[in-house]
């Protein structure tokens, strides 16, 4: 799991927890491959996560993970992305697609 330095203290300043999952979009054409998305607050309506790694190994933070059917990325990495309004991208092998 690499977290940025960026990434870690923008989710410290707004409690320390981070929830990561990956989703098909909800209206697309079938075949479509599931999106990486990341929140300082729990998904509404997503339940199943699991506290992924100890604080040591997620720079501090509470990492909850969803993978699809079970499954998690070789690496997981999480970045601040944006100037104007940042906000945190997780990338499954470094890529915003789950590639399960």
């Amino acid at each position: 799991m690499e977290v940025s330095a960026e990434a870690a203290g923008f989710v410290r300043e707004r409690g320390g927890c981070l929830w990561v999952w990956a989703a098909y979009p909800r209206l697309c054409c079938a075949g479509s491959p599931a999106w990486m998305h990341a929140g300082v607050s729990p998904p509404a309506g997503l339940t199943g996560f699991r506290l992924l790694g100890s604080p040591a190994d997620t720079a501090g933070l509470q990492l909850f993970f969803k993978g699809l059917a079970g499954r998690q990325p070789q690496t997981l990495q999480v970045a601040l992305h944006g100037r104007r309004r940042p906000a945190v991208e997780a990338y499954w092998d470094g890529c915003l697609m789950a590639m399960a």
